[in-house]
């Protein structure tokens, strides 16, 4: 059932990701990064460190982790969007190894992580909370962490329909049901306004769920946070500000005593 949603997905970003360039490379060899404040302080310093991005999509996040000295791989499941990726990293010279695989089953060789890395618009794909947790538990080194940068399930099921109006267009505690419609602004771009767009199967996980599950898996929470975005209320008026828009989670893998007494002094 997952690889059959999965293989339905990727379908579906191949038909819309010529509609999702993303930034050109210009962009990046000009030193540009997508990454925001919160995303780098949660990280830290990745100088030297191997990152992993999930879902990487056209390579935006991936390169800026590399522009920052991290040996970084992309991951995704569209064979479009990691030939946009590909084009960016030869353009700039930025190096990257970008390939295409499902985030729930990864190549073998992609293993000891320090950072694994999904960002906006990337849980919402996951058909299985406790088969993701385990797999990025696995692929960890020894005090690496994943971090989640993503929308509020809050800002998935409300949608502005006037000045201080919302109303709710999907199940806050949906979970591994998929949606049953998603609401047209919160498609991803080239499906949103498309009439021919093609279908996809998303869930809504909230983030006691997705703690939950990193939790289960032996990780270690390190933060959570959430935050504002009045952008993405549009036509909402100030009460845009008072509600949830994104949120943040990392979570660690411990070092072991054993690990510990492996390391040269």
């Amino acid at each position: 059932m997952l690889h059959d949603i999965t293989e339905s997905n990727r379908a579906s970003w191949n038909q819309i990701h010529s509609a999702r360039p993303g930034q050109p490379p210009s962009y990046f060899a000009d030193g540009g990064s997508t990454l925001s404040a919160d995303e780098l302080a949660a990280a830290g310093d990745v100088r030297g460190r191997r990152v992993l991005q999930l879902a990487c999509s056209c390579g935006d996040e991936a390169l800026s982790w590399a522009q920052l000295g991290a040996a970084v791989t992309g991951v995704d499941i569209s064979e479009v969007a990691l030939d946009m990726a590909r084009s960016k990293s030869v353009a700039t010279g930025i190096p990257v190894d970008f390939r295409r695989a499902d985030m729930l089953a990864l190549p073998a060789d992609l293993t000891g992580f320090d950072l694994i890395y999904l960002s906006w618009g990337a849980i919402c794909w996951v058909p299985d909370l406790t088969v993701f947790a385990t797999l990025v538990a696995s692929r960890l080194a020894p005090g690496g962490s994943i971090l989640v940068a993503d929308h509020h399930p809050v800002w998935e099921v409300l949608a502005v329909v006037g000045l201080n109006q919302l109303t709710v267009t999907a199940d806050y505690f949906g979970r591994s049901t998929p949606r049953a419609t998603i609401e047209n602004t919160k498609l991803p771009t080239g499906a949103r306004d498309n009439p021919a767009a093609p279908s996809f199967t998303a869930f809504i996980w909230p983030p006691s769920d997705i703690i939950t599950a990193l939790l289960a898996a032996g990780l270690t929470l390190a933060a959570f946070r959430e935050f504002p975005n009045p952008e993405m209320y549009a036509d909402l008026g100030p009460a845009a500000s008072l509600l949830p828009a994104t949120y943040l989670v990392r979570a660690t893998r411990n070092v072991s005593h054993e690990t510990l007494q492996q390391v040269p002094k």
